[in-house]
């Protein structure tokens, strides 16, 4: 579902609650930038939870987030932010007729929440897990997360790397100017304006004296309490706080195909919401429950807010601008408007779900395009990237669909099978592109097909290409393998074992500034190359063929023969480029004419560095270009 709010409009899902609703709907608040990639699956579980328990739940992605609109260089995210969660709260306490809401926020999600319970909002209950006082905390986080990337690329390039083998005819992406100075984690920019607004953002300085919320439970997280300064100032607000360890954290932050929903928590947070009294009276909770010690009590209506994110607070709470639900979400990209809608497409298992983005003030171009999950990650792509380019080709007028297969993002099906990592290479998935494809044509997009994906992805582009010749090209990136057999499982562990290893001495290199030894254990635990991968990278050196070197010959003959193309575009370094050199097979590969490949900057599989993404989405423009003129 789509909320218009102000000028944004917010994509989001609800569950409406099983049986008769007796209890309060709850709205769901993310955390940000990679965080918020990791739990997507696991809030997903949450609101699924919560849905059974009675809850009404709607879970919400920020606006210049996930599939809501704008992007992360717009001006006034925090409030628009804060207005999102603002108004959400409101809308879904319009759909259960309540006067309030239960709201649950991770990081950045639970500050929202704070500040928008500050200016009104109608939160009467807060769940906050691992949510700092002031935004500093979480910016400090975000440049350790910086700073370890930093590290990691550098070791990659210098301690233990090789340089990659020549190819011939191998096209290198033209230079990408200078990436504005911001603030940038795991892919995720936060400008300089919002940046500078979290820095001054101080929830120990907010009122809430108009009685909301009436309680909050604070959860921490494996190794670090929640925050004494929030938990005082709430308390010293009349807010009723309980505490909690906030147990599971780290499973559910962990890379997208090992997270695990934390359910002992969720059974908690569930079993304090149960004990909310009646407006006006009091209750305990969970752990250290406090008491009201000062401040306005329950009911009573507050003076305007204090400083808010280091403003001058109003005369009176600012209009908070009403939520209105929409069928479907309409953007303006280069003068071309653009509509974006839900589709499902239904199998034995339950559904897969996708986005699609369709031009409007032009007749579609005679090709749709398909954006395909990379890994366990939903289908806004690598650092939002699917969400950018698909926005982007249908203002061309290219109809374009962002796909979740089976268990991942907002798809039917379980979500644990990929901890195995051999399961993102199975046939079935390849069928399940194949029947979105169908479900697309069935609803009039045209045909034929550009499929595009990176890792496992890019290999289900490759044989979905293979097995319909309704695709008339195949857009790779960082493809790990083409081929999957058993024997891949040992490739994949030398290929690990190749790349570089963070040392201790490295770690406490990008540490420096203050972070705690646990916090920095955490973070590098939520890194998008997990600690247990990086300490089987300390053996290097081991060599193999280029796998599948006949296979791949046979099957660019089949393409061939069938009028479809192939785009290879390899980063810095990945490794099935570098055993394909060794064997010569690029060069046996670029042969064919209907095969491009493309070498762009940086040493990051996923595309976090900026040069990296600008470089990949200018070989994937040009090939789409190089299709409609075909056409």
């Amino acid at each position: 579902m789509y909320l218009r709010v102000d000028s944004e409009v917010v994509f989001g899902v609800y569950h409406a609650a099983l049986g008769a609703q007796t209890r309060s709907p709850v709205l769901i608040c993310p955390p940000f930038g990679w965080s918020e990639v990791c739990s997507y699956r696991a809030r997903r579980a949450w609101a699924q939870d919560l849905a059974a328990r009675g809850h009404a739940t709607l879970r919400i992605d920020l606006p210049s987030t996930g599939d809501s609109t704008g992007t992360s260089d717009d001006p006034q995210r925090l409030q628009a932010w804060s207005d999102a969660v603002s108004s959400a709260a409101a809308w879904l306490g319009e759909q259960a007729s309540v006067a309030a809401v239960a709201a649950i926020g991770i990081g950045l999600g639970g500050q929202l929440i704070c500040r928008a319970a500050a200016a009104g909002a109608p939160i009467e209950q807060a769940v906050l897990w691992s949510t700092p006082a002031q935004g500093k905390a979480l910016l400090r986080e975000l440049r350790t997360f910086a700073r370890l990337e930093s590290t990691q690329v550098a070791l990659a390039q210098s301690e233990e790397a090789r340089p990659s083998p020549p190819a011939a005819n191998a096209r290198d992406a033209e230079p990408s100017p200078a990436a504005a100075t911001v603030l940038e984690a795991g892919g995720f920019a936060l400008s300089e304006e919002t940046a500078g607004a979290l820095a001054a953002l101080d929830l120990a300085q907010l009122s809430f004296t108009a009685g909301r919320p009436r309680r909050a439970l604070l959860l921490g997280r494996e190794g670090i309490d929640t925050d004494p300064r929030l938990c005082e100032h709430l308390r010293a607000s009349g807010v009723e706080v309980a505490l909690d360890a906030g147990e599971g954290y780290g499973s559910m932050m962990a890379e997208p195909q090992e997270a695990r929903p934390p359910r002992d928590t969720f059974a908690r947070v569930a079993a304090w919401l149960a004990e909310a009294p009646a407006a006006g009276s009091r209750a305990g909770g969970i752990g250290d429950a406090g008491s009201r010690t000062a401040g306005a009590s329950a009911g009573e209506h507050a003076e305007s807010p204090e400083a808010v994110a280091g403003t001058a607070a109003p005369s009176s709470h600012p209009a908070r601008p009403a939520a209105s639900e929409v069928p479907e979400l309409e953007l303006t990209l280069a003068g071309a408007r653009v509509r974006e809608r839900a589709i499902s497409v239904e199998q034995p298992f339950g559904r897969l779900f996708g986005i699609l983005a369709e031009p409007l003030d032009a007749p579609p171009a005679p090709l749709t395009a398909v954006l395909l999950n990379a890994g366990a990650i939903r289908r806004i792509g690598p650092n939002r990237m699917w969400v950018e380019i698909a926005r982007r080709w249908a203002a061309r007028g290219v109809p374009s669909l962002r796909l979740d297969v089976e268990g991942i993002g907002d798809a039917d099906g379980d979500a644990a099978r990929y901890r195995d990592v051999a399961e993102l290479y199975v046939p079935e998935l390849v069928d399940q592109v194949r029947a979105a494809l169908d479900a697309l044509e069935q609803a009039g997009l045209a045909t034929p097909f550009v499929l595009t994906g990176l890792c496992s992805g890019a290999y289900w582009s490759f044989h979905a290409a293979l097995a319909d010749t309704r695709v008339t090209a195949a857009l790779m990136l960082n493809p790990q393998v083409l081929f999957w057999d058993d024997a891949q499982v040992s490739q994949e562990t030398v290929r690990e074992l190749r790349k570089a290893f963070l040392r201790r001495s490295s770690w406490a290199r990008a540490l420096r500034g203050g972070s705690s030894v646990t916090r920095a254990g955490e973070l590098l635990r939520a890194l998008p190359t997990g600690i247990a991968v990086l300490a089987r990278r300390r053996l290097a050196g081991q060599r193999m063929a280029a796998p599948g070197d006949e296979a791949l010959q046979e099957a660019l003959r089949q393409l061939d023969r069938a009028g479809q193309r192939a785009l290879f575009v390899f980063s810095g370094q990945e490794p099935l480029y570098e055993e394909l050199a060794r064997g010569g097979g690029v060069e046996r590969l670029q042969r064919w004419p209907q095969v491009e490949l493309v070498r762009i900057p940086g040493h990051d599989h996923t595309l976090r560095p900026p040069a990296a993404r600008r470089g990949a989405c200018a070989a994937l423009d040009r090939a789409l270009e190089r299709e409609l003129a075909s056409l």
